[in-house]
């Protein structure tokens, strides 16, 4: 591989705002923590700059794919480093956990998991008019409550039994009374983890330093052209 073919490998792999260039500092390529983790060291002010895009929250409780992917390293062939750096792509731009993604357990999934419990089931979708595959899960109904009380009320009647009805996410949704009742307590609700959660992001930046270390090698090994 041309040094120009090793250079382009990485602007394939880093053109998401989240991550920088192997070469440049790592505290460029590390993803946005909290603001609780920016007040334990405040830094002086920087000048005011226009924004060119924005840093959006990592969504840990989510995964588009239903298998790990693996880590990249210098043993792999170039066909199937090219294939990893298109689902890692992927994943950025879908703004999951790469962690999660290459089969770390972040702990937000695990409690979500422990909320869903609370329900008999799923939301009943009546109708969906958004793309195919969407779902709703209790924590979005509850998230909905929380927003808009106003249209999550009691009242309207189905089976002989009354329900409650409402359109979220492009879909409408039913719930049963007894459904209602809990959610309305507001019990749920404070079951629902604070996002993000630290131990989460600690996982994300260790895997997010592994990937800059073997990309870097990677990135070695092609510009000596040991790469076909």
């Amino acid at each position: 591989m041309s040094s120009h073919d090793s250079h382009a490998l990485v602007d394939l792999n880093m053109a998401h705002p989240h991550h920088a260039p192997p070469s440049q500092a790592a505290a460029d390529l590390k993803r946005k923590r909290s603001s609780s983790h920016e007040n334990m060291h405040p830094a002086a002010p920087h000048p005011k700059v226009a924004k060119t895009h924005n840093h959006l929250q990592i969504n840990y409780l989510v995964r588009h794919l239903d298998s790990d992917l693996p880590l990249i390293t210098n043993d792999d062939t170039l066909p199937n480093i090219l294939s990893l750096l298109s689902d890692y792509q992927g994943v950025l731009d879908r703004h999951e956990s790469m962690a999660c993604n290459l089969g770390a357990r972040p702990l937000g999934p695990i409690l979500i998991k422990r909320f869903e419990r609370l329900f008999d089931g799923p939301p009943r979708v009546l109708k969906s008019h958004g793309k195919d595959g969407t779902t709703v899960t209790w924590l979005d109904v509850v998230e909905f409550a929380r927003n808009k009380p106003e249209q999550f009320q009691l009242g309207q009647m189905s089976e002989g039994v009354r329900v409650c009805q409402f359109y979220t996410k492009q879909c409408r949704v039913q719930i049963s009374e007894e459904d209602f009742v809990l959610i309305s307590s507001g019990i749920p609700q404070k079951m629902i983890p604070p996002q993000p959660i630290i131990e989460d992001e600690e996982k994300e930046l260790g895997t997010i330093e592994i990937l800059e270390k073997n990309l870097s090698q990677i990135c070695q090994l092609a510009d000596q052209g040991e790469f076909k």
